[in-house]
């Protein structure tokens, strides 16, 4: 698989991913099938829209050329997570072979390269493609004639400010729009001259998408990290529930394909692969020309159109499940970051961005999500580690976590992150290995967020997860007590 193609670390994520490379409308689920048929229609395949998932995504490899391997890529009626990638890196891969070619088939494929433009926003109407074209090149705007219909002079205009030499050849509307999308190195179908002689929408499109590259605008792309922050912010703050149930999460992740739903700190991975999903929904991680997200064996968490932001969870208060009275446990002390070379390197290249959330964890001190852990584990395999605590006593796991404050900081440059470090936000440390045999592993920055204020470009508080009521578990709800807020969505 190419490396610089971004996997998707869920079946949510990459469903969400899949769908927007496509142009179908949102049909109001957002399970993978939603994404699976809407991808074969934009392949132009003939799929039974009531065979299973697992079909559906052996004839969309075989489309496009990729394995599909039992247990694997599928198993029983069900697509996996590597199955979904395998369709999703496929179809990347597609559509950036059909954004290099001259020419393609149809206006549909033509729409399709749009998707290979990831700071590009269509025009929603040919008036508003002409405008952009004409403030693109300072000339003034005008009204389309009947039937909307553009001026050739506009195509005129354009020729002799990007390539006047191409005037001598292309004599008439039709030629001169296909020139200008060899010029641009965009593809073109005479379909896109009606005919009336007018190009259509998806033919301006192409154009205008060609220019704007040349320029170097960005119709679709924030302008500061402070606009990008506060939007991704927003999103997370209408997505995310107000209280993670410990039992229902691992569920969550366990079902959309994660590796990492076995584990003491299940709050920290949920935030990261409930977070890419619900931003992959809004704002898709481009299928071409995504910022780059590998460092090393490093991998950040989320690529917009624009920027790359990692994210992390971070316990600031603990309490005691079943209560006993005492007040909640300030937790102090910095936190970690990533892996030190990685961060300064895209640092250097791109910025890096973090979206940082700090909450409250219930301590279970009953035990009782710890035993379920363990057990529902064995279901699928999982066994216990071999480490033993040097106390002899394994401390209580959180049974449930609570979002209190959400902030987005960005590290625009070197620069910036060195008077980071300055400032004592930022601090590089050595790792050690756990267990028998301790090793040093490669340095990580760590933070300490209470002198990060010059770096935060947006912010989201809860209401104080503290005030809300215990009431004893039932049968139906062997819970920690206190009742789950929110929805966990992505069905």
């Amino acid at each position: 698989m190419d490396p610089t193609f971004s996997e998707a670390m869920t079946i949510a994520e990459a469903s969400a991913r899949m769908f927007a490379m496509t142009d179908a409308k949102d049909a109001g689920s957002r399970g993978p099938r939603r994404s699976l048929l809407a991808l074969s229609s934009a392949l132009g395949l003939e799929v039974d829209s009531n065979a299973v998932n697992a079909v559906v995504g052996a004839q969309i490899a075989e489309a496009l050329g990729v394995e599909w391997i039992e247990s694997w890529h599928y198993r029983q009626y069900q697509i996996t997570l590597e199955g979904m990638n395998n369709l999703l890196w496929a179809a990347s891969r597609n559509l950036r072979q059909l954004s290099r070619q001259s020419q393609v088939d149809d206006l549909d494929a033509l729409a399709q390269v749009l998707h290979a433009f990831p700071t590009f926003k269509p025009a929603k109407g040919k008036q508003e493609g002409v405008d952009r074209l004409q403030d693109l090149i300072g000339k003034p705007r005008y009204k389309l004639g009947p039937g909307g219909k553009e001026y050739a002079a506009t195509l005129e205009d354009l020729a002799d400010h990007f390539a006047p030499e191409i005037r001598r050849t292309a004599t008439n509307k039709h030629a001169l729009a296909q020139a200008l999308c060899r010029e641009f190195g965009v593809p073109w179908t005479r379909k896109a001259v009606s005919t009336a002689g007018t190009v259509t929408k998806q033919g301006l499109n192409m154009i205008l998408a060609g220019a704007e590259r040349r320029t170097g605008t960005k119709s679709a792309a924030w302008m500061t990290a402070e606009e990008e922050g506060r939007a991704l912010v927003a999103e997370l703050a209408r997505e995310l529930p107000t209280r993670w149930d410990g039992r229902e999460s691992v569920r969550w992740m366990r079902e959309n394909g994660s590796t990492k739903w076995f584990g003491s700190e299940w709050f920290g991975w949920y935030f990261e692969e409930f977070s890419r999903a619900i931003l992959n929904e809004k704002f898709p991680t481009p299928p071409v020309g995504a910022p780059r997200t590998k460092y090393g064996e490093t991998l950040f968490d989320y690529a917009s159109p624009t920027r790359v932001w990692d994210m992390k969870g971070h316990s600031i208060l603990s309490r005691d499940v079943p209560p006993t009275g005492k007040r909640p446990t300030e937790i102090t002390g910095d936190f970690w970051l990533n892996d030190a070379a990685a961060m300064r390197d895209c640092i250097d290249e791109q910025g890096l961005g973090f979206l940082i959330v700090d909450g409250l964890s219930d301590r279970d001190l009953s035990g009782n999500f710890h035993s379920w852990l363990y057990a529902y584990g064995a279901n699928y395999g999982k066994k216990k580690t071999s480490y033993k605590p040097s106390t002899g006593k394994s401390r209580p796991r959180k049974a449930a976590w609570s979002p209190m404050l959400l902030r987005a900081i960005w590290i625009q440059n070197i620069h910036e992150m060195n008077a980071g470090i300055a400032a004592g936000w930022l601090k590089e440390e050595p790792q050690w290995s756990y267990g028998a045999e301790k090793k040093k592993r490669n340095p990580k920055f760590q933070g300490k967020l209470e002198k990060a204020g010059p770096w935060i470009v947006a912010a989201h508080e809860w209401p104080d997860p503290r005030d809300s009521r215990y009431v004893p578990p039932t049968e139906s709800h062997p819970g920690d007590g206190f009742p789950v807020q929110g929805s966990l969505g992505l069905d």
